[in-house]
């Protein structure tokens, strides 16, 4: 009868490969089940509509993006999105970007701030915000009191444009000037500050502000019209959304009565705003997308405080005055600085899903 070390050694080469191969399948089905993170970082840019200041700001988020080593195919997943002026459609989109398809989520726009934060109080992804004027105005749970007090997992910048600063270049221009028209929707949040805002600077101008409301884009040209006809001078403009993409009808109208408008949209003067101050909003997206390359560094949202910022650009029409039934002067010190209008050209930058 064989010795059982004989045996044993005989079996042994067997016995090896049963075990190898038990060890091979044991770890091949570690992680069955379990959920396979992305190999890079899902990443969703959400705007509210297609107007240039957004626009301006997607392709600044972009560009920064890019320069910190982030780019779509390479380095991150990247999809685009744009609810074009639509609030349902926003709401629609905000789930769905909220829903588990991504990691990250940076939003252009008061409206989208407020539709993701609405559907992200789990937290479920990480949400960086940029170019919106008055982020506690917005109401998604940010501390005025305190930069750091803020929803965990969303961080941002505010970009309040300088209303008053506009009501006084106005004035400068024509010491004539005596009432001012604000065509502006309601629901808006960052535009009811801007119309506060423009209220407390007006009467020590010595300027009576005329507001007419607007719901809807279509509607716009026919306020300005009417503002116009009850004895408004000029025409004012803020970072009102419904109102921006109105605003060749609002120039139309204007000029009709011979009256100018400013803008806080700098690139309006390139349709006929006479003069238009406020935020550089490809610097505004640059520095967004500064603040998402930490984030998806791995920087604590909630570490990180809400920032306050507004790269200024000022630009101005000349070619507007001799339409103008009133003489409007440009101060040496706005000419010295001010950008002057050429015609239009819209950035390139990847297509929006919509």
């Amino acid at each position: 009868m064989e010795q059982p070390w004989r045996i044993v050694r005989r079996l042994g080469m067997g016995l090896a490969l049963i075990a190898a191969s038990a060890a091979v399948l044991l770890i091949s089905d570690w992680d069955r089940g379990k959920r396979v993170p992305a190999t890079l970082p899902r990443v969703a840019v959400f705007q509210y509509s297609s107007q240039i200041i957004l626009d301006e700001g997607v392709r600044g988020i972009l560009d920064a993006l890019r320069d910190h080593g982030y780019v779509q195919g390479r380095t991150m997943q990247l999809q685009m999105f744009n609810a074009e002026n639509d609030l349902p459609t926003a709401d629609s989109m905000a789930r769905e970007l909220t829903g588990g398809r991504f990691d990250y989520v940076i939003t252009v726009s008061t409206n989208c701030l407020q539709a993701v934060a609405k559907s992200n109080r789990d937290g479920r992804v990480r949400h960086v915000f940029g170019v919106v004027a008055d982020p506690i105005g917005a109401g998604v749970g940010i501390n005025p009191k305190d930069p750091f007090d803020h929803p965990r997992n969303t961080v941002g910048i505010g970009t309040l444009a300088p209303v008053g600063e506009l009501l006084a270049l106005a004035k400068r221009m024509n010491p004539q000037l005596k009432r001012v028209g604000l065509p502006w929707n309601p629901s808006q949040s960052n535009s009811e500050t801007y119309t506060k805002i423009a209220r407390t600077a007006a009467p020590p101008l010595g300027i009576e502000l005329m507001e007419g409301n607007v719901d809807s884009t279509p509607v716009v040209g026919e306020v300005v019209d009417s503002l116009v006809g009850r004895g408004a001078e000029a025409i004012l403009t803020t970072g009102d959304l419904t109102v921006s993409l109105a605003i060749d009808a609002v120039v139309a109208e204007a000029l009709k009565g011979g009256v100018p408008v400013f803008s806080t949209l700098p690139e309006t003067a390139k349709r006929g705003v006479l003069l238009a101050l406020g935020g550089d909003y490809y610097q505004i997206g640059r520095e967004t997308g500064d603040l998402a390359a930490r984030v998806l560094g791995g920087e604590d949202t909630g570490r990180i405080p809400v920032q306050y910022s507004l790269p200024m650009k000022m630009m101005i029409n000349p070619r507007t005055t001799a339409k103008l039934r009133s003489a409007w002067v440009f101060p040496p010190d706005v000419l010295a600085k001010a950008d002057v209008a050429t015609t239009d050209a819209a950035a390139a930058r990847p297509a929006p899903k919509r």
